[in-house]
């Protein structure tokens, strides 16, 4: 095995978080922020009702839906092809390859982001557009977790991606230390990528409390944006904020996935030599 060239993952992996997390460690005031006297009593609410129910029915009827959209077990055979070219060859193309198939997604769902929230916002939508906005939300996080061999059609997963959604969205100190507990997330599920429902209630938490807690962090980040969005014209600048937030998600979804992938690479050879 050519270990080095994994190592260089790794240590490239290492490298992209302390920036991003260095990025998001300083706190800052955005322009949308100094709206916050404009802001109507009670909008909060709205947006934090409106990010839970977008989940909820995405998860209960929507992924089929988002599952059009794109071809899910061609995805799941392509991830297996870089696999084993990974595997057999080992060189720089076939190991970046992962990551590679992940961001061409990742920046056609930026691309779509940024159509449906300036275009609404144009229009004066803003509330109206969370069930939008989430969707291609999941959509990223569901072709960036197949690009890295990850179903996420199970209750882990699910699990899994809204705290990475929520972690995300952290700003100031709370930013490494969230970071930190995701990253031991990421190795307490190495090598078991389905556990039982028990297991994962132990892991993660009630999956109705992380669409809270995940909705929640949305809304928060989200507040002044929707506000300027339910403004024709003017929504646009609300709307382009979707596109922000979405790459911000899907930076982090793809550092967590691909240590997620690194990790499980890991442990499945140290755990195939112990056997040996």
């Amino acid at each position: 095995m050519k270990r080095d060239l994994w190592e260089k993952e790794w240590n490239d992996l290492t490298r992209k978080q302390e920036k991003y997390v260095q990025k998001h460690s300083t706190q800052k005031e955005s322009v949308l922020e100094k709206l916050q006297r404009f802001v109507p009593d009670g909008l909060q609410s709205k947006l934090d009702a409106a990010f839970v129910k977008a989940f909820q029915l995405i998860f209960e009827k929507g992924t089929v839906v988002i599952e059009k959209t794109y071809n899910k077990q061609k995805r799941q055979e392509d991830y297996e092809i870089a696999e084993y070219a990974a595997m057999v060859r080992e060189d720089r193309r076939h190991v970046r390859a992962f990551r590679r198939k992940a961001g061409n997604s990742a920046r056609l769902n930026l691309l779509v982001s940024s159509v449906e929230g300036i275009g609404l916002g144009l229009l004066g939508v803003g509330i109206p557009d969370i069930p939008l906005f989430v969707s291609v939300v999941l959509k990223n996080l569901y072709e960036i977790s197949l690009s890295f061999g990850y179903d996420y059609d199970s209750m882990e997963e699910r699990l899994f991606q809204l705290r990475l959604i929520e972690t995300a969205l952290y700003s100031g100190v709370e930013m490494q230390q969230r970071d930190d507990d995701m990253n031991t997330m990421c190795w307490s599920i190495r090598g078991a990528k389905q556990r039982t429902p028990e297991e994962t209630e132990r892991l993660t938490g009630r999956l109705d409390e992380q669409i809270r807690r995940t909705a929640k962090a949305l809304a928060d980040d989200m507040l002044y944006a929707k506000f300027l969005q339910g403004t024709p014209v003017v929504g646009a600048v609300g709307g382009a904020t979707d596109v922000t937030v979405l790459k911000r998600i899907s930076d982090y979804a793809m550092l967590k996935y691909r240590r997620r992938y690194l990790l499980d690479r890991k442990y499945q050879q140290e755990n195939a030599k112990s056997q040996g």
